[in-house]
């Protein structure tokens, strides 16, 4: 049976992501020589030489530039780094995994991100995976890990630097993105190391409050942590013009393995049943977005329509064109694709999770409608919100997000004075005036 079941999900296509994701995993695991190499090249420590000679630098240590998963996360280090070459710091990008894209192709793909365009005229790249080239820091240097693994990368690293801690750009709890293992248990002792945190949103930072975590851990009487909000896309809405004719409804709909916490079972299975309980009228239409994929079959000869990626203006100018939203996330961040639904003018069924409450979310817009993240819940949720997508007053009103919208808002000059009395080095120019 089960071999029938992968052989039905094969020819469907339905299985292909997880497949093809599993394979990716295989082929990780297995092209060295030993399981246990993967993770120690992961956080190997940087071939490092410490001189008064070198320029002092903010330093900020990523992935890698890769510019098919350059939007929230990516955005917002890029305007970090903008912010502090800005105030007057030497702002340099320390890439640490192997960077598929080339130099030479980058300035065209960030003349798309507002703000951005010119970043890396005014900042220093380096990569060093493989270890093998000596990098040179300045003692005085302030050092910034983006990820659990630069974050152990960056902790080898501090002893030999005056400063008796780093700077931890966390968004998003990220041992759970793992099963219970070796990655999550390396995830999670990545938040005891010494540090000051930015969290990236004020859910986020609650969550690390309520379970000691970090900057929040027993004990600990000065507190070095606040929260910012990625800036989300402002919309050109027109719900005034009420002559579709059609109502569509948009799913963030990830299959992949690695996309877990988007839950897209719980999320598939739902918006079944909504179909099956009569939630949607004929007149309705279904799109997924997030992952390539073929289309899916719905009950009642409907289709998920799979859109796939798309780039940023694109994204931008659809949006608004749709009437629903079904966006979910098992983790305590709120996530900033619903969001982004919500300012589009979308109703849009999110998740609770911990300490994401629906008073939490609701405060965010008043185009949320909250369910608990159960089949049954959802399924409700979605027949609540296909009823209010008539009210366009309403999701004019819910539209108005109590978010952030501006990069300038996001690090404010109180975020980057929390930053420079951590960090004395950093540079901040007078904003009182």
């Amino acid at each position: 049976m089960l071999t029938s079941f992968l052989a039905y999900g094969a020819r469907k296509g339905f299985l292909r992501p997880v497949l093809n994701y599993g394979r990716k995993i295989m082929e990780e695991y297995y092209t060295n020589e030993a399981v246990h190499r993967v993770v120690a090249e992961k956080i190997a420590p940087l071939n490092l030489t410490i001189s008064k000679n070198e320029p002092q630098r903010f330093n900020i240590f990523i992935p890698e530039i890769d510019f098919g998963s350059f939007f929230g996360g990516y955005i917002a280090k890029f305007n970090f780094a903008r912010k502090l070459v800005e105030n007057g710091n030497r702002v340099r990008i320390i890439t640490v995994d192997r960077c598929y894209t080339k130099r030479e192709d980058w300035p065209a793909v960030v003349q798309k991100y507002q703000g951005i365009e010119d970043i890396f005229d005014n900042i220093e790249v380096a990569t060093v995976f493989g270890r093998e080239e000596p990098i040179a820091f300045n003692p005085d240097d302030v050092l910034m890990a983006t990820t659990w693994w630069t974050a152990h990368i960056v902790n080898q690293c501090l002893p030999k630097f005056n400063s008796e801690q780093f700077l931890y750009f966390i968004q998003e709890y990220e041992a759970f993105t793992f099963p219970m293992g070796s990655y999550f248990a390396l995830a999670h002792e990545s938040y005891s190391f010494p540090h000051a945190a930015l969290f990236s949103s004020p859910t986020l930072r609650d969550y690390f409050q309520s379970q000691s975590y970090g900057v929040f851990a027993s004990g600990n009487k000065d507190v070095q942590g606040m929260p910012f909000e990625n800036a989300i896309l402002s919309f050109d809405r027109n719900l005034n013009d009420d002559s579709r004719q059609s109502r569509k409804l948009l799913f963030y709909a990830r299959p992949d393995g690695h996309a877990a916490r988007n839950m897209f079972e719980i999320g598939f299975i739902a918006l079944e049943t909504a179909i099956r309980n009569g939630a949607f009228t004929d007149d309705w239409e279904f799109f997924g977005i997030g992952a390539s994929h073929n289309d899916m079959q719905l009950p009642n000869g409907k289709q998920l329509k799979m859109i796939g990626k798309v780039g940023l203006k694109e994204y931008r100018e659809m949006l608004p064109d749709f009437d629903l939203g079904l966006a979910l996330m098992y983790t305590p961040h709120p996530s900033l694709l619903p969001i982004e639904m919500a300012a589009a003018g979308q109703v849009v069924v999110t998740n609770t999770c911990m300490n994401k409450t629906v008073e939490e979310l609701e405060n965010i817009s008043a185009n949320f409608c909250v369910a608990e993240p159960t089949f049954t819940s959802v399924a409700a949720a979605l027949d609540v919100a296909a009823k209010r997508v008539s009210d366009l007053a309403a999701r004019e009103a819910g539209a108005q997000v109590n978010w952030s919208q501006d990069w300038n808002q996001t690090f404010s000059p109180e975020l980057l004075n929390n930053v420079q009395q951590w960090f004395p080095e950093v540079m901040l120019k007078d904003t009182s005036s």
